[in-house]
């Protein structure tokens, strides 16, 4: 009669420590489609639903005189589908500020007519590089541009039209500036306009994931790399930026470095050709 003996316990332990990482696969495997329906239900339930209360809430406050600024962007996109929700029929305000990229305007005609939107276009009195060649360009200490692009035009179609209230995309997750956004802000400078943000508790995974949920046509302008779509010149853009719009679109780029006055993307780029000048001149003597 033969005996079997046990292994040996190192040899035992060695085992399990090949096995762990399958055994930990198959264990996460086991619950992974649970936790992905419980974070979609978590979803659905507490954004999507917190979204449609705000939403719900404004109308009955406004007695429906609200409008959906729409930029084109994503997150302002989420806002108009939740938006036609409540009111399919609700107005749709774009600023055209004569420097949005090309393929923005075309996306936003595109899906006017696809979603049958009643699209309105803001445009402002005077052409943007009309208004930098007098003023110079903006800056993060006086960001002028943005009332006589956007505010000015948006809001005198919604004086027009008697709308009390503009519906965003904004999210307070986008910078620290925005960290107190509230459902519903109240104007607190020129122009006053009261605007409902009822994705202001996202952040740009849901935001995502939203579009992706209800396979939403966004701007083609992401899969570019573009993370802004809004002026396609916007002195607030990095460089990087920068960099992208020389690659994707030259032409654009080409005008920009030779306008007057000068882009402050390129301001570095003139010092550093005239330091290299200097340096040269130097040099030879």
């Amino acid at each position: 009669m033969h005996l079997l003996c046990s292994e040996p316990k190192e040899k035992l332990s060695l085992r399990r420590q090949r096995l762990q990482p399958l055994i930990n696969r198959l264990r996460i495997a086991s619950v992974e489609k649970g936790i992905r329906e419980t974070n979609e239900r978590m979803f659905r339930k507490h954004k999507i639903r917190q979204a449609l209360d705000i939403l719900e809430d404004a109308d009955k406050l406004f007695e429906g005189k609200m409008a959906v600024a729409f930029s084109g962007g994503k997150d302002s996109l989420v806002a108009v589908h939740l938006a036609m929700k409540t009111n399919p029929e609700i107005p749709i305000i774009y600023s055209n500020t004569t420097v949005e990229f090309p393929e923005t305007l075309s996306y936003v005609s595109q899906l006017a007519r696809d979603w049958k939107l009643d699209l309105n276009v803001a445009v402002p009195k005077t052409a943007f590089f009309r208004m930098v060649a007098e003023k110079g360009w903006a800056s993060h200490e006086d960001r002028w541009c943005c009332r006589p692009c956007k505010e000015d035009p948006a809001l005198s179609f919604m004086i027009k039209e008697d709308i009390q209230a503009e519906i965003t995309g904004t999210v307070r997750t986008e910078s620290l500036y925005r960290r107190s956004l509230t459902p519903i802000r109240l104007p607190k400078k020129e122009p006053y306009l009261i605007r409902i943000n009822p994705i202001y508790d996202w952040n740009q995974q849901e935001v995502w994931a939203y579009i992706s949920r209800y396979n939403l046509p966004f701007n083609p302008l992401y899969t570019k790399g573009f993370r802004r779509i809004g002026c396609w010149c916007c002195p607030l853009n990095g460089p990087s930026h920068y960099g992208r719009l020389k690659r994707t679109h030259p032409k654009l780029y080409d005008f920009l470095l030779g306008f007057a006055p000068r882009h402050p993307a390129f301001v570095d780029t003139k010092a550093s050709v005239q330091a290299s000048a200097i340096v040269s001149q130097l040099l030879h003597h």
